[in-house]
This record gives structure tokens, sequence and C-alpha cells, in this order.
């Protein structure tokens, strides 16, 4: 799947104007019968570039996170209550916190109005739901089970916000020293450590090895330690949308042989496929419609591409268990549990233990991870500092030396 941004005109009403979004799609010609399914004439489609993601990024009308989970949060409470979705929807523009989610809650509801299903409405908002969530949305939809698939979203919500405040909770502090360090060995390779290369020049002294190794690394930081900060930080602010297939592929393989960061992401894409899995089936669904589903949707291409391998094994007569543990799609541990309760009859429920176990293991892999961490933050600053400091003694013994002699 590839990130394109388009400009379409709608078919029903075209004095009304261009319409400009980001959709992923297997290529450029898949996007423009999807928007024309849509009533949409694409216009312009292109994959997206970095100026298209900090365009989105900057964009006022862009939802935040916290919005998001808002407005799951509470569709999810209202549907548990019976109240029907436009009637849902209403309420919500009603007692939207904010002007930006109001206009987002009444678009979503005009969608539906039109025709659109909830997922093709959601989708239309910027912001509003990431690819997994609408995966889940698409497989309501077809088996109507919208009320768990959104009850699922918003406790997918939850436990990844309850990931996010744990680890910048724990690393706050370590990230603090760590910048402080930064810039002080910045600072010092900078302008301290190339005066002690002029005094012993002139001196006529040899510079001791740790110090020449400081100050090969300290011309290299000078210029390139704030470039790679901005194009970090860059990246990590635009996203993966700019990346091809080869390089999502490349980055996630590395990704997923990592020690814990690539457990961590199996367990948790391991779990989505699961969720998935389960709530297409429960519905009445098969099971190759709930394999498609978390194909498109997994965020890993490495992940991708076994569970294409999984769905074509299962569609020439394969069995589920055996396809899933085979090509590596879920976890060892969860495998096992779909393989047995399988051959049992209750898939539906082995899938939703599967995904229960993924989810129990992804907390405890965060929180070795983060453990792991906060030590290694630290004795790394302490490292680099202590080098820094070594080198710096050595200049001064060194042009102590010189100047005795």
């Amino acid at each position: 799947m590839t990130d394109f941004a388009y400009t379409a005109i709608p078919l029903a009403n075209a004095a009304a104007g261009s319409v400009t979004g980001r959709r992923a799609a297997l290529d450029e010609r898949a996007l423009r019968d999807e928007l024309r399914r849509q009533g949409l004439i694409a216009v312009d489609v292109r994959p997206v570039r970095v100026g298209d993601a900090l365009r989105a990024r900057l964009s006022g009308e862009r939802l935040r996170r916290g919005e998001g989970a808002w407005f799951f949060q509470t569709l999810s409470l209202l549907l548990a209550n019976n109240v029907p979705v436009e009637s849902a929807l209403a309420t919500m523009q009603e007692l939207a916190p904010r002007d930006r989610l109001a206009r987002a809650c009444a678009d979503v509801r005009e969608a539906l109005r039109g025709g659109a299903s909830l997922a093709e409405a959601v989708e239309k908002v910027d912001g509003l739901a990431g690819p997994q969530h609408l995966a889940l949305l698409r497989s309501a939809q077809e088996t109507g089970r919208l009320d768990h698939a959104v009850a699922l979203i918003e406790s997918s919500i939850a436990a990844r916000e309850r990931l996010r405040r744990t680890m910048v909770g724990r690393l706050v502090y370590p990230a603090i020293l760590l910048v402080t360090a930064v810039i002080v060995v910045w600072l010092l390779a900078t302008f301290v450590i190339p005066r002690f290369a002029e005094t012993l020049q002139t001196l006529g002294a040899d510079m001791p090895l740790a110090t020449t190794i400081t100050l090969v690394g300290a011309r290299w930081m000078v210029w390139a330690l704030p470039a790679l900060f901005v194009l970090g930080a860059l990246a990590a602010w635009v996203g993966p949308g700019v990346l091809n297939q080869a390089q999502r592929r490349a980055i996630g393989s590395a990704a997923l042989r990592t020690p814990l960061v690539g457990s961590l992401i199996w367990y948790t894409q391991g779990g989505l496929v699961a969720d998935i899995l389960a709530t297409t089936i429960a519905g009445g669904g098969d099971v190759l419609a709930g394999l498609k589903q978390a194909e498109d949707v997994v965020p890993s291409v490495a992940l991708r591409e076994r569970l294409a391998r999984a769905r074509k094994e299962v569609r020439e007569g394969g069995d589920i268990g055996d396809a899933m543990r085979r090509h590596g799609v879920l976890p060892p541990v969860a495998a096992a549990i779909v393989q047995a309760g399988a051959r049992s009859g209750d898939l539906v429920g082995v899938l939703r233990r599967a995904s229960a176990v993924c989810a129990e293991k992804q907390d405890q892999l965060a929180q070795r991870l983060m453990t792991f961490m906060e030590p290694a933050v630290i004795l790394f600053m302490a490292a680099v500092v202590g080098w820094v400091v070594y080198s710096l003694i050595s200049g001064m013994m060194a042009i102590n030396e010189a100047g005795l002699g």
C-alpha cells in the first residue's frame, strides 16, 4: 500500500469545488477507481511527498489524537445504549468540546445521510481514525457488529494512549539528561577541543590519540548532528507516508528482527489481526474476507506479505491455524491457541483469546523495553561524557608535557 495525495471533483455537485485528501491504495489506478465508486472524479493523484505531509500536519483542520479518542469513546457509549448511529452523531455534534470536532461529527453524519458507510464517512475526516480502525469499521459493515467494532477501536486507542503515557513518563528524565549531555558534548567538541589542537600544534607536540579521535568526531558533529536532529524530527513528524514500498519493507523487516522491539511489533499487530478476524467471522463473514481485511490494514509490510501467503494457503483448502503458524502471522503462543481452537470449532473464541494474549504480552514487552531503555540511555550518556573528559585530560597533560619540555 502507498499513500497518495489526491484532488477530486464531486460528480453530484461539481460547482461545490474540488476535494483534496490523502489515502492509501495499491496504486494510482486503484485509488481512482475507489474514488469513482464514491462519486468523485480524480483530477490529480500523486504519491505523497514531504511537502504534502507537512501541509497535512500544519493544517488547522486536522484532528488531534485526543479528539479522535473522544469521538470513538463517546460513539461507543451511545451505541452501547442502543442509540442509532445518526442520532448518536447528532448528539456528539452538540456535545463536542471544540468546533473542529463538532464539524467532524457533522461531516460524518452528512456522509452517512448521503449513503456512505461509517468507514467511508470516517475516512473522509483527516486524522479521525487510523487504517487499522477503518479496517475494523469495514468488517463491522460486512458483519453488522458495529457496536463491537467501535468498542474495539475505543479499547485500542485507550491501550495505545496508556502505553504512550508510560513511555513518556519513564523516558522524560533520561531524555532530559541525554539532551543536556549532547548539548554539552557538542559545545565542548566545537569550541574547547579545537583550542587544544591549536595549542598543541603551536607547541609542536603530538596530539594524544583520544584527543585526535574526539577532534575528528567534533568536526563531524558540528555539521552532522544538527542536520540529523532536524531530519529525525521531520521524519517522526510527517510519518512513513513519504516512503515507498521497498523502503517500508526494509525498515519493517529490520524492526521485526530487533530484540524486544520486534517482538513488541509482532504482538501488537498480531493482536490486531486476531481482532479483525474474530469480528468478521462473528458477524457471519468468512475467514478469507477477514484475512483480506487484516492484510489491507497491517502496517508492517513484512507481516502483510506473511498474511498474503497464509490467505493463499487457506484459499487452497489449508487450515487457518496451520497457515498462520507456518507463515509467522501470529507469535508462537497466539498461533498455538488458534491452531488448537480451530480444530475444536470455536474459532471466534480462540481468536478472542489469542488477541487477549497478544495484548497482555504487549504490555509486558513494553514494560521490559522501558526498563531496559532508561538505564541504557543513562549509561550511553555517561560513556560519551566520560570519553570527552578523558580526551580533555589527555590533551591537558600533553600541553603540560610540551610546556615543560
